[in-house]
């Protein structure tokens, strides 16, 4: 996928080697650093940076159906580490610094899945 999103809130999966997950994404969120985006991770129940050049080609849309599913099972979460972001890092569009993901963190999957490997 492109690093297209839309305006607003995105729902897709994130397809790595050894395992799927629903990540959202939403432009409304502070501006992640450069090079990076911001996506929640619905396994990890956390806003994380993602490395935007290797992750966005393993992001993959929901269809509608999946969507209201996603959205049944996940706002709740999303809203509230949503707001806690917000709260952290300051107003939508300020520049944020979270907390960095690994592979091994995310899913269980090889290195080349695009997920930075910094410690936090």
């Amino acid at each position: 996928m492109s690093n297209d999103f839309g305006s607003g809130v995105w729902y897709g999966e994130l397809r790595a080697t050894k395992g799927n997950t629903i990540v959202i994404r939403d432009n409304q969120l502070p501006e992640a650093n450069k090079g990076r985006i911001y996506l929640y991770n619905t396994e990890r129940d956390a806003i994380i940076q993602y490395d935007e050049t290797i992750v966005c080609p393993k992001l993959f849309e929901l269809d509608a159906d999946q969507r209201k599913q996603a959205e049944a099972k996940f706002n709740a979460s999303w809203e509230a580490a949503r707001k806690q972001l917000i709260r952290t890092h300051g107003k939508p569009s300020a520049q944020a610094d979270t907390k960095k993901s690994s592979v091994d963190d995310l899913l269980p999957t090889d290195d080349d899945d695009g997920i930075d490997e910094d410690d936090e």
